[in-house]
């Protein structure tokens, strides 16, 4: 067992997950990582030679999982937080994820630098609650992670169009509720939504999420799935089961 060779501090944790084949270190008390980040990894379509960002990676959990599910593109991970960004490098490295790359930066910094190479896809499983509304996490990861504090929709937005090749695409998960005002701003940056997926709690359940791909200056057609299901009575759907064995 390799569990004695990964380097893991007093206030992280090690997770195993997906039939032992992905090693996940995350900060006890910190922001952890949710299922949104996986539903998103196995909506994301990446092709041959296309290179990815991640913007907001966390503990890396979005490229490290596509990595182990066999992807070898490059992809960049952009952090803002230090103690997550050296997690998500951790992570890369125990799951030797060498086609990943992590920078400790804001993103609204490196924008003039990124633009100079743009990508073919863009992720990003950002902030789902405005600034001023909802109840605060007193941890401060958590509040980064969770509240526009440091990056606000319509920045995003903005600064995955620009980051973007033309036709290139862009994937986020987001509640369902603010599907509308999604589809404004990434509209009003030429982001045109062309795959759109609803996420239930359990049938017979409303959404509260969404799953969206967007392509710059695409056309005007959209494309609805079908919904994704979470649980089945108190279970992983058949699905859901498939993405944590990297099938899905």
């Amino acid at each position: 067992m390799v569990r004695f060779m990964i380097d893991v501090a007093a206030d992280e944790t090690l997770d195993i997950l997906c039939n032992d084949e992905l090693k996940l270190i995350q900060k006890k008390n910190g922001y952890r990582f949710s299922i949104d980040a996986i539903l998103l990894a196995n909506f994301v379509v990446l092709k041959r030679g296309d290179r990815l960002l991640d913007i907001g990676s966390g503990c890396g959990i979005i490229p490290v999982y596509m990595s182990k599910k066999g992807y070898q593109n490059s992809m960049l991970g952009i952090e803002i937080q230090g103690d997550l960004f050296d997690v998500a490098q951790k992570n890369a490295s125990i799951n030797n994820s060498r086609n990943i790359q992590f920078t400790h930066d804001d993103i609204t910094l490196m924008e003039k630098e990124l633009k100079k190479t743009p990508f073919h896809v863009v992720v990003a499983n950002p902030p789902y609650t405005r600034k001023s509304t909802g109840r605060k996490s007193p941890q401060s990861s958590r509040l980064i992670a969770r509240y526009e504090s440091q990056l606000d929709l319509s920045t995003l937005i903005s600064i995955a169009s620009s980051l973007l090749f033309k036709r290139g695409r862009f994937y986020t998960i987001y509640p369902s509720k603010r599907l509308g005002e999604l589809i404004h701003a990434a509209k009003s940056r030429k982001l045109e939504p062309k795959r759109l997926r609803f996420v239930h709690p359990r049938k017979g359940e409303g959404a509260n999420l969404f799953l969206a791909e967007f392509i710059k200056e695409g056309g005007m057609e959209v494309m609805v799935e079908k919904p994704l299901y979470i649980y089945d009575n108190d279970h992983y759907t058949e699905e859901l089961q498939t993405y944590y064995t990297l099938k899905g």
